[in-house]
């Protein structure tokens, strides 16, 4: 009997120490129930379509990639849920009367993973390497306007620019390297070093273990200066197949998705009782473009015609399944300080758009369905690229909307470098396109009459607007900021160069086991260390 037991035995702990060092599987949860009624432990699986470029912030190239990155490495300071700079590896900061340095103090108990502390050296030679054109990174850009850092003493950086704008903070806050890790290395190949794939860590996480194509292991941070992360571990699995990634979050086999398509949403919810829905604002828009060098689109009255025969709201509900919201001009909503909640969108409305078309001219005089004015019929192209399935339906329902109110649409669909080379060209009638906005806050490029060359396709021009434009990118004074680009958002929505479509919700899906999760526009990942396995329904880890 003694003998059967220690077989018995034996052979459960080949089996439990084959599952603790068989590589190139993720960490497998066990359906073991935790009595002690704590919150700390336990592990939260994330499924990701692809894997990560790099953990070094100089070449994160995806928003994956540096959500990923700033759970091992932070900045000085980060937005919050506000978008307010919070501290992080600096706790203080302050700027010059003259508005052109930027001081930051450092804490004094950052620590890197390896034990040394993290100083104004870290600092000043991280941005040395940004500016460093061998380097080559591709945030060279943000380090534009950076003339020199200057270290005053181990915990006191100083960065002086080349003239004063508001974006200054945003440009020195971001994640900082180990300068003794990296001041041998070469420049020119930097890329490649083993520190993207070998961090020394600074945040609250490490990495344990990184499998390219399966997956990636972070650990608690034992040299966090912060609170120690409630959650043990992070596993990041990369499922390439996005039908593969549902159906495991379904399951249970991962416990949280990124980007969940709307249309996904209800199966999932329908599939798996115990999985939590968040949508949060997101920063992309689609709209359509008019041509203001074609005679049909000349007038801004004809424009809020436009805009007014199409119902947006049913449009989000129909196509975004109710992820979205009407978007009335190019600021997200997530910046409230600049945000301008006071204008009213311009609502559907069939006899009010008609009755605009009529004083511009418009009438539909030999009773074909279509508006003419001087012989000429209200009828344009509208180019879409093609290998956007939502872009292609929602061209459709505005070409219906439209035809209601006499207006003929012709859908032209193109391969995406033959359409942005028509755009860059001028030569479209309309076009439905799609911005991501940034942070920063100069509307230049797609705004700015001077911009045509840029982003401003469409030939918008209004000397008000570029006068906004100029004052509001240099004021430094937060309020006075707002109100003028409260004042810009107005303007440019009465004169409706384009119709601002809907703003797109980024969708995140978590198991509902998971508590205190409160993923922000800027992060889904946002106060992760707060995260907790509820104690009823926590799960034991072998790894």
């Amino acid at each position: 009997m003694k003998a059967k037991v220690l077989v018995i035995l034996t052979i459960l702990l080949f089996l439990v120490l084959l599952i603790l060092f068989t590589t190139g599987t993720p960490p497998k949860k066990l359906a073991v129930q935790s009595s002690s009624g704590e919150k700390s432990g336990g592990t939260l699986i994330v499924g990701i379509s692809g894997d990560i470029d790099s953990f070094n912030p100089l070449f994160n190239e995806s928003a994956m990639a540096r959500e990923i990155t700033h759970l091992v490495l932070l900045g000085l300071a980060d937005l919050d849920e506000n978008m307010e700079f919070k501290p992080e590896l600096a706790v203080s900061w302050e700027y010059s009367k003259d508005q052109r340095h930027l001081t930051y103090h450092l804490r004094k108990n950052a620590r890197w993973s390896d034990g040394l502390p993290v100083t104004a050296e870290d600092v000043k030679f991280t941005y040395d390497l940004l500016q460093d054109t061998s380097v080559a990174s591709p945030n060279q850009s943000v380090a534009e306007f950076i003339e020199e850092v200057i270290v005053k003493d181990s915990f006191t950086v100083v960065f002086r620019f080349t003239h004063p704008y508001p974006n200054q903070i945003y440009d020195t806050a971001g994640e900082i390297l180990p300068k003794h890790f990296l001041e041998n290395a070469n420049r020119k190949t930097l890329r490649n070093h083993f520190i993207g794939r070998n961090p020394v860590a600074n945040g609250p996480f490490t990495l344990k273990k990184w499998i390219s194509q399966q997956y990636i292991e972070l650990v608690a941070n034992p040299s966090y200066f912060g609170k120690k992360p409630l959650l043990d571990r992070i596993v990041f699995k990369v499922i390439s197949n996005n039908t593969n990634l549902l159906n495991q979050l379904k399951t249970n086999e991962i416990d949280m998705v990124i980007g969940v398509p709307p249309e996904e949403v209800s199966q999932i919810k329908s599939s798996n009782s115990s999985i939590k829905i968040y949508p949060v604002s997101g920063r992309l828009y689609h709209y359509v473009g008019y041509n203001q060098k074609n005679p049909l689109f000349k007038s801004a009255q004809v424009r809020q015609a436009l805009t007014m025969g199409i119902n947006r709201q049913e449009v989000i509900e129909a196509m975004l399944y109710g992820f979205g919201r009407i978007c009335i001009g190019h600021m997200p909503p997530m910046i409230a300080w600049a945000y301008n909640n006071d204008i009213k969108p311009l609502y559907h409305n069939i006899s009010q758009a008609k009755r605009l078309l009529s004083e511009a001219g418009w009438s539909d005089s030999d009773g074909d369905g279509v508006l003419d004015k001087n012989g000429k019929k209200f009828e344009f192209d509208l180019k879409i690229n093609t290998g956007n399935q939502l872009k292609t339906d929602v061209s459709v329902v505005i070409q219906n909307y439209l035809q209601q109110m006499g207006v003929k649409i012709n859908i032209k669909s193109m391969e995406w470098s033959a359409y942005l080379g028509d755009l860059r060209q001028g030569n479209f009638d309309a076009h439905l396109g799609a911005w991501s906005t940034s942070l920063y806050i100069d509307p230049t490029p797609i705004f700015h009459s001077s911009a045509t060359n840029l982003f401003n396709w469409v030939h918008y021009s209004n000397s008000k607007v570029d006068r906004l434009i100029e004052i509001g990118r240099e004021e430094m004074d937060l309020e006075k900021a707002g109100k003028i680009w409260k004042e810009f958002q107005e303007v440019v929505y009465e004169d409706q160069p384009y119709t601002f479509l809907y703003w797109i919700d980024r969708i995140i899906a978590v198991n509902g086991k998971f508590k205190n999760v409160n993923p922000i526009p800027l992060s889904a990942f946002y106060n992760l260390e707060e995260w907790y396995i509820d104690p009823d329904r926590k799960q034991l880890t072998l790894n």
